[in-house]
């Protein structure tokens, strides 16, 4: 015999009786009032007073040159009508001069194993290379590529541009970018960049504008670069290169990487890691000289990375909740109206399966 002590009735088939789901309802409802408070509701909307929308451009593409399919690009700057490139991986770091028409690299210089090269920009009529984990950042001569100098700096160096205004700016790969208005390149002061009124991280290659109050970033594993107000941190638009990519590179180019404005057409141009062209680019940005639109809806805020996994976690968790309540009380009524099962006299005295 096997004894069912887990079962109300004989062989489990009488109904718990009303007390056992008065009981659950209270525990349920308990649930709830002590999750709220852990995991409240307003998350799931938003944890900012102010939403916007961010507005998604498609870029007009000019023209394409080759790219060294074996650069994995880490940064990209435009002087004097070339192209300088920094290069990443241990073992494959490298800086580089490239001639835009053809694609083809003029001068290079190769770093000792030991450093991972990241994003690069032209400062002080030199060139700045940062390094990944090194903690150390290269200063080479424009024209030579010869190592002049270097300078250090805390955490991860992931991208870095010069503006002629705010300074230079770093990015570590955080949801911040680092700003350093002096000459002597410390990094002390912190901008948090905001998509749609929240927090989102992984900012990668910078490229500061002309105008000095926007830098283009890009974002590790998206295809697309953000248009960020240095001012407030605030990112209004976005421009799509996955049609791009989708149409013109192979399954084996890596993400998008590499941002360049050039000043004598205004246009950009951009690349990635081992991808097979650099694209020029015409991009039609709008309300450069205003902030965002704000929206003071309470909807969510939109493509942010970190915000829209929150708040997806939070609506399946209120509906999760909600489904156990309604199912509860459904019960409930459904045992209050049903007529109890028809159980057997013997059935009534036994108290075991057999």
């Amino acid at each position: 015999m096997e004894h069912r002590s887990d079962a109300y009735g004989p062989k489990g088939r009488i109904s718990q009786p009303r007390e056992k789901y008065e009981i659950r309802t209270t525990i349920v409802v308990i649930f709830c009032i002590i999750s709220s408070i852990f995991y409240p509701l307003s998350r799931v909307t938003s944890e900012t007073p102010e939403v916007w929308q961010l507005e998604v451009i498609e870029p007009e593409l000019i023209s394409q040159v080759p790219h060294d399919n074996f650069a994995f690009t880490q940064g990209l700057e435009i002087h004097g009508g070339k192209f300088y490139e920094s290069t990443g991986l241990y073992g494959q770091s490298s800086v580089r001069i490239v001639n835009m028409s053809t694609g083809q690299i003029e001068a290079q210089y190769n770093l000792s194993d030991d450093y991972f090269a990241e994003g690069l920009t032209i400062w002080n009529n030199s060139i700045i290379q940062l390094t990944w984990k090194e903690n150390i950042g290269f200063i080479y001569d424009l024209q030579t590529l010869q190592q002049i100098g270097n300078f250090s700096y805390q955490g991860e160096g992931w991208g870095i541009c010069n503006s002629n205004e705010t300074g230079l700016w770093l990015s570590d790969g955080s949801g911040h970018l680092q700003n350093s208005n002096d000459s002597t390149i410390s990094f002390i002061k912190s901008l948090e960049v905001l998509i749609g009124g929240g927090p989102s991280e992984r900012w990668n290659e910078l490229e500061c504008l002309s105008n000095n109050e926007h830098i283009l970033a890009n974002k590790w594993f998206d295809d697309s670069i953000y248009l960020i107000q240095t001012s407030s941190g605030f990112v209004c638009q976005r421009v799509d290169f996955s049609s791009i990519r989708e149409q013109y590179e192979s399954e084996s180019s890596g993400v998008l990487n590499g941002i360049a404005e050039d000043p004598i057409t205004g246009n950009y141009w951009v690349t990635g890691k081992n991808w097979s062209n650099y694209y020029e680019v015409k991009i039609e940005f709008s309300n450069l000289s205003s902030n965002c639109q704000i929206n003071s809806s309470s909807d969510p805020p939109v493509d942010c990375l970190d915000c829209e996994g929150e708040n997806q976690i939070g609506l399946v968790y209120v509906t999760i909740l909600l489904a156990l309540i309604w199912l509860t009380y459904t019960s409930i009524s459904k045992r209050q109206t049903e007529k109890p099962p028809i159980v057997s006299k013997d059935e009534q005295e036994g108290g075991e399966d057999v």
